[in-house]
């Protein structure tokens, strides 16, 4: 069964790293200054630090031998003497200059020892002096060199942040030792026999190359490490701030008041580099300077940056959050994805963790609550929200408070009305895109352009026929840098294309944009001169999310005709493919002080290949294929037994999105096939591995309440797999007896259906029991199928029973719901029986299986108004799990019931007791918001008012209005809580307020009673003569708290008491309601 229980987990704390102090150190620090030491001296290990001086002595003796005994004298004077010739490698080696500059200021921070400039720039002056005759292999060092250095950069903040931490000097003289490795084998290889070397290096990936890329492995490998490092030290500085501040008292975040301590505590969440090539956009960022800068108890500041694609809404994001950074050293910044739901959610599950408000939440609607509660509380902090599509989706996650800063960016400008402030985002003009152009080009190539003016015309002219978008004009940059087009080539081409003339303008609601020719003509610039291999990775890029796409998803080959690389080497891809990509800024890298690698493409840019692609029907398919592939390897398999696996949902969160979007790429794919007119595209073929991804992911969705998402990909993958199911090679291999494709397809179509049932069936009352009733059935009638599969394992028969019986169970649940009680209870006891054959055949079965077909017993026989056998059920469930040592969410389930149970066997102070209990557990668990929760703020409402306890009850029944609540909590439920409370209020006295939300909560009912008995509804009541018009006029003539009770899920506890039964402890005073038919 689904759902059934959430784990309690236990995260454990982070051990403090020992600091060593100085002698002259006082020791009596207080608690902050303890755990933030601003006066610290870090005495690194004896052994690492004298390994790296040794190995700088020998390196340093080695190029003394050479007459190396400087910092950079000549690579200025080196690189001016070979400007004139514009060789490839001239810009990629003033980067790496650059990177080494920043790695020996960090390093000399950390080992403060003589000598290290001549060591770390020595080596380079070396490599220079044996290739400076041989260009074409000194491109091919440089390359390593720049692949090895790429992330040193960052080492220099990290050093400045954390440099008070044990653990980060040490782990920044590995990188240093590996390094100093590196150095001392070029200097040895190269010593050697340089023209055996040089020769040797004329070979493609020839032995002397692959072992020096293997020596800058180790750097890289080294370099991830300590981004680990620092990733461990940010969640211990993270989750010990927290604790201080809990301690202090602080109900503002701004941590303890020491400098250093601010530093520390402060958050900065944005997963994107800052753009060192930002251009203008001036005037933009000082509205928003304006529109959201923080100032002394002001309101909350919004406000939505919207336009076309390819604006750069989402780089003056960036740049506006790095400023903010640098000017607001206590300002806490939130970088929201904001392109759906799931998004949302993962990014608000991000936010509680960061804040400390997430340890121990197992349960996904509680982590968003407990974020949303900490930025309402909390005043310092701004949050951008990135690509928002659906205003009405923004609001649910927008804090309701009256401070902080917001930034939306969207293509719509329907998100104007989210917030207080907007500014529609134009197109550069003319001018601005030739300068926007200059920019990016490196200074040593436009001197070799010709005329500065002639040149600044012609990038006027691309600028006005791609109509100023900034994206595109990269792309033409990148071009252009690579040599694959001159500037005069690339206007040509976009002239020409112009001519053909533009496309309609596409609207489709978004800022006022057209998408025409000239723009198609640059993106194919950009991707002709990219190598066939770099060609595929965009491609699959193109049927992935746009952002957050994991390095180590696309360096991983695939085997046979799905191959696409060839080779598993992630050093030879970040020569070959990366580094051509980010080149040309058709990819961007992603923040290198992030703990984990991943790439982002332009959704434009993914838009304009997929239009390729469709033109392309076999790299189409096999491009999708791949996608598919590359993403099922690491996704995780939902359980056997269809229970939570908490430790794997770090790894969904990471690739859920990519699962979404192949499902959308499918579905647009598929839909095209639907038009009336000829469809334009050649049909996507889904295979079986994508109907498993899609059930994985939605067994995922379903876990953690992200419903709509659930129910889409598993309406996808039900079909695809019901398909193979049905299909003649199925059909051929169950006659043949080799049932494997045919069990397997059953397998995924009835868990997909199962999986829906178990959606509906939280998220709905009798409203959608029809609904859930009919997949209850399939689901029951496909695993009957399974189990009696020939062929099959020991192993998968008995997982199948399994399945069986908790399909038994899941209809006696769904019977429940519908008032068919008798019914219900057949199913209940198949299933207990089928537990109990399985136990006395060997099989393990949980205490947990048996304990919820039995509680769910408990509510069959208050049904039938056996109190008595119900109060039996429901106790034998609870000692059952109290005996296994289950955890406190699975204890509240049959805990809950149990209350229920009490309160109707006229025990109402042993049920109220059971009943704050269980309220406080599942507060605990799911927070205050969660749909559990709030069916025990109902249930201690409802007793408080039955012992006339008004004050009580008016309290605990706000704890059903919880707004922006994120759980899913049937609208029934939520209209009964309504008419409690419009009781409630008439009881104290307000008469107005009561009535009117009763009228609001009965006009409510009768809108469920007309969906619930639509004919009867409809009909005069001379005419009612069925099955279902007679419960219905029962019900019409019933208290009116017994109709409310009627419509809402049995497990959020039905309470009102038939009138007609008669009073007495087990003897009827369960409820009495007619049952509801399967079909009306």
């Amino acid at each position: 069964m689904l759902g059934r229980f959430h784990y309690r987990l236990t995260c454990p704390t982070l051990p403090y790293a020992s600091l060593e102090l100085r002698s002259h150190e006082c020791t009596s620090m207080s608690q902050p200054e303890a755990l933030f030491p601003t006066d610290v001296a870090l005495v690194p290990p004896l052994s690492r630090a004298q390994d790296a001086k040794d190995k700088a002595d020998k390196l340093k003796a080695m190029l003394h031998r050479h007459k190396i005994e400087v910092e950079q004298d000549v690579l200025d004077v080196f690189m001016t003497k070979h400007a004139w010739r514009k060789p490839r490698w001239m810009d990629k080696l003033q980067t790496v200059t650059n990177n080494i500059q920043i790695f020996y200021k960090a390093i000399g921070t950390i080992c403060q020892a003589h000598g290290i400039a001549s060591v770390v720039w020595g080596v380079l002056r070396f490599v220079l002096d044996a290739f400076g005759r041989y260009f074409g292999l000194l491109d091919k060092v440089v390359d390593i060199y720049d692949e090895m250095t790429r992330a040193m950069p960052v080492l220099k903040h990290y050093v400045e942040l954390y440099a008070a931490w044990p653990t980060v000097p040490d782990a920044l003289l590995d990188i240093y030792c590996s390094y100093l490795d590196f150095s001392l084998y070029v200097v040895e290889l190269f010593n050697s026999n340089l023209l055996k070397v040089v020769f040797k290096m004329t070979f493609r990936f020839s032995p002397v190359e692959l072992t020096l890329r293997d020596a800058a492995k180790k750097i890289s490998s080294t370099t991830q490490s300590f981004r680990d490092q620092i990733g461990l030290v940010r969640d211990t500085i993270n989750l010990n701030t927290w604790k201080e501040v809990s301690t202090l008292g602080a109900t503002s975040i701004q941590g303890p008041r020491s400098q250093e301590s601010s530093k520390l505590s402060r958050i900065f969440s944005v997963p994107k580099a800052r753009n060192g090539k930002f251009y203008g956009r001036k005037e933009v960022l000082a509205q928003l300077d304006s529109d959201l800068l923080p100032a002394p108890s002001s309101p909350q500041k919004s406000c939505t940056l919207h336009g076309a694609p390819g604006m750069g809404k989402t780089q003056i994001a960036l740049e506006f959050a790095y400023r903010c950074c640098e000017t607001f050293p206590e300002l806490h910044i939130f970088w929201v994805p904001a392109e759906d739901e799931t998004a949302l959610s993962q990014a608000f599950g991000k936010i509680a963790r960061l804040v400390g408000a997430g340890k121990d939440v197992p349960d996904q609607a509680r982590l968003v609550e407990n974020a949303t509660a900490w930025l309402c509380e909390n005043t310092s902090w701004l949050m951008i929200f990135d690509n928002v599509n659906d205003p009405d989706t923004f609001k649910k996650y927008q804090p309701c408070c009256n401070h902080g800063s917001i930034l939306v960016t969207s293509q719509y400008q329907r998100t104007i009305h989210v917030t207080t402030k907007e500014i529609p985002l134009r197109p550069l003009t003319p001018k601005e895109g030739s300068e926007f152009l200059l920019d990016h080009i490196p200074k040593q190539q436009k001197l070799h352009m010709g005329d500065p003016d002639l040149l600044a015309q012609v990038f006027t002219n691309v600028s006005e026929e791609v109509n100023g978008s900034p994206l595109v004009l990269v792309g033409i940059a990148g071009s252009i840098i690579s040599s694959a087009v001159s500037a005069e080539g690339a206007l040509i081409v976009l002239q020409q294309s112009g001519s053909l003339g533009k496309r309609n303008p596409i609207t489709n609601g978004h800022s006022a944009w057209a998408y025409d020719r000239p723009i198609d003509s640059a993106w194919d610039m950009a991707l002709g001169a990219v190598p066939d291999k770099g060609l595929t990775i965009l491609r699959i890029m193109s049927m992935l999310a746009a952002d957050n796409i994991p390095v180590d998803i696309l360096n991983r080959d695939l085997q046979g005709n799905m191959s696409f690389l060839g080779y598993q080497d992630s050093a030879r891809f970040r020569h070959e493919i990366q580094a051509a990509l980010v080149e040309r800024y058709l990819v961007e890298d992603s923040n290198p002080a992030l703990s984990w690698s991943f790439y982002s493409i332009h959704r434009q840019l993914q838009s304009k290949i997929l239009r390729d692609l469709q033109t392309l029907p076999h790299q189409h398919q096999l491009t999708f294929d791949r996608a598919v592939a590359l993403i099922s390897r690491d996704f995780p398999a939902f359980p056997r037994f269809m229970t939570p696996n908490f430790s794997q949902w770090p790894t969904n969160e990471k690739l859920i999105a990519h699962v979404l979007k192949l499902h959308s790429v499918y579905r647009a794919n598929e839909r095209s096939q639907g038009q009336d007119e000829p469809p334009t595209e050649v049909p996507l073929v889904p295979s079986m591995a994508f109907a498993e991804l899609l059930t994985n992911a939605g067994y995922y969705l379903y876990e953690v309440g992200l419903a709509d998402s659930c129910v889409a990909v598993l309406e996808t993958a039900e079909k695809i797999s019901h398909e193979f199911r049905t299909s003649s090679m199925a059909e051929a291999s169950m006659q043949g007896g080799q049932p494997s494709l045919y069990a397997n397809s059953l397998k995924l179509e009835t868990t997909a259906i199962a999986i829906s049932w178990g959606i509906v069936e939280q998220a709905q009352g009798l409203t959608g029991a029809r609904k859930a009733i009919a997949k209850a059935k399939q689901v029951v009638a496909l695993r009957e199928n399974h189990a009696g599969l020939p062929g099959l394992s020991a192993g998968d028969r008995s997982e199948s029973q399994v399945l069986l019986s908790n399909a038994y169970n899941d209809i006696g649940l769904e019977k429940i719901h519908m008032h068919q009680y008798a019914s219900a209870m057949d199913y209940l006891q198949k299933s207990l029986n089928l537990k109990r054959q399985l136990e006395t055949q060997g099989l393990t079965i949980p205490a947990f299986e048996f304990a919820e077909s039995i509680s769910n017993m408990g509510y069959a026989a208050l049904g039938l108004n056996h109190t008595e056998e119900a109060l039996k059920h429901t106790e034998t469930a609870v000692d059952l799990i109290y005996k296994d040592g289950s955890h406190d969410s699975d204890v509240t389930r049959f805990t809950f019931s149990n209350g229920v149970t009490l309160f109707l066997d006229g025990q109402p102070q042993k049920a109220l007791d059971v009943m704050k209990q269980v309220y406080q557990n599942r507060k605990d668990i799911f927070g205050e918001s969660g749909r559990q929760t709030r069916d025990a703020s109902y249930a201690l409402s409802f007793i408080y008012y039955t012992q006339g306890r008004l004050e009580d009850a008016s309290k605990t029944i706000q704890g059903c209005f919880i707004k922006q609540a994120k759980g899913i909590w049937p609208a029934e439920c939520l209209t009964r809580a309504k008419y409690l409370e419009s009781q409630i209020l008439q009881a104290l006295g307000d008469v107005t307020e009561g009535k009117r939300k009763h009228d609001e909560a009965l006009q409510e009912l009768d809108g469920y009673m007309s969906q619930i008995f639509l004919k009867a509804h409809a009909q005069k009541e001379a005419e009612r003569d069925t099955v279902a018009c007679s419960s219905y006029a029962h019900l019409m003539a019933a208290d009116e708290a017994l109709r409310f009770d009627y419509v809402v899920p049995f497990f959020a506890g039905r309470f009102a008491m038939g009138t007609s039964n008669s009073a007495g402890r087990g003897k009827g005073r369960g409820c009495c309601y007619p049952p509801l038919e399967d079909m009306e």
